[in-house]
């Protein structure tokens, strides 16, 4: 019965990862990288702005990332306003009579029954937005809690500190208008990867980064960026 359990197991519940062949000088399976995003991905930023990626150096499926960016998220965001932006994915057939509410629809009728003091705006039912002190993964932990059959993606933004704004749809325009300074995005669905864009004339990658190597010396992960090219 164990012999047959354990074939069951290896079938179905592969305990291996496929990872991307990488050269022989670089970072050991397990570590942490900070590098700038490639040129093909910085034409998605603003041209006043650079993106850089948080990863695992090897394994794209690395879920640790999530953590280790929640807590890195936390400490980039003291002292600032931040706007979470909560975007739907899911799309229902037009012909469909009823669906499920989407997240974003469920997660703002929720903080308007509580007559919670955050300031919320929901341009239509796939895109909510939430203006709060300092970074808040409430809405991230929430979704991931809840039983619903919506896919989710999340980005927090950060402003200048001088730059204070009364509601969360002012905020948003901001947002639009590519007036942060820092756009920080967790990609769960493909590599797993916390992308932080910036804007170099206000903030300072290289404290990012001694931000990311503290906080994985703090869990034991060694963090070393790969050999430029």
């Amino acid at each position: 019965m164990g012999l047959i359990k354990l074939l069951w197991d290896l079938y179905y519940f592969p305990r291996h990862h496929e990872f991307t062949p990488v050269p022989d000088d670089w970072p050991p399976d397990g570590s942490m990288h900070f590098v700038k995003c490639t040129d093909e991905a910085q034409k998605a930023v603003p041209c006043t702005h650079i993106q850089y990626e948080f990863s695992s150096n090897v394994g794209e499926d690395d879920r640790r990332i999530v953590k280790l960016s929640m807590e890195v998220m936390e400490q980039l965001c003291v002292s600032h306003q931040v706007l979470t932006e909560i975007q739907s994915g899911k799309e229902y057939s037009k012909k469909q009579r009823w669906h499920p509410e989407q997240f974003t629809v469920r997660y703002h009728h929720f903080l308007e029954n509580l007559n919670a003091s955050i300031s919320t705006y929901a341009k239509d039912e796939k895109n909510l937005v939430i203006l709060t002190e300092g970074f808040d993964a409430t809405a991230f932990w929430a979704y991931k809690s809840l039983a619903t059959e919506d896919y989710c993606f999340f980005d927090f933004y950060t402003f200048p500190c001088e730059q204070v704004f009364s509601n969360a749809q002012n905020a948003a325009e901001a947002m639009a208008a590519e007036k942060y300074d820092l756009w920080l995005s967790l990609s769960e669905y493909g590599p797993c990867a916390l992308y932080i864009t910036l804007n170099p004339e206000t903030v300072d990658a290289d404290t990012i980064q001694k931000i990311i190597e503290s906080t994985c010396k703090e869990h034991q992960i060694l963090f070393q960026n790969p050999p430029h090219p």
